[in-house]
């Protein structure tokens, strides 16, 4: 066999051990689970049970996604915290999520 064929079948192997890996063993799935459980762990410990977090699956990255309602400050400090999280590489608010003036809301 020569070296081309050689190398080649080895990239062809590496690729589908990795595919195994992310898809029917299981590891994206453990991914995702770890980080949005460490997610609401955080929100129920921030009291904020109205936001939800979860990983982006179309397809799976390590961009979490937060939706509900929040105001401006609740949500920088909640993009700041959720990135610390680890496997998460980006966090962002899902379009149309409610942004909460909190000082209207007092207004009489």
């Amino acid at each position: 066999m020569s070296r081309n064929r050689i190398l080649l079948l080895g990239a062809l192997l590496t690729v589908a051990i990795a595919e195994l890996f992310h898809g029917p063993l299981g590891a994206a799935a453990e991914l995702e689970r770890d980080v949005e459980r460490q997610a609401r762990a955080a929100l129920n410990y921030y009291e904020m049970p109205q936001v939800t977090a979860a990983l982006d699956d179309k397809p799976l990255s390590r961009r979490l996604i937060l939706s509900g309602p929040a105001d401006d400050f609740q949500r920088r400090a909640l993009v700041e915290l959720m990135g610390e999280l680890p496997g998460v590489h980006e966090v962002r608010w899902r379009e149309g999520s409610p942004v909460v003036d909190h000082w209207k809301a007092r207004r009489p």
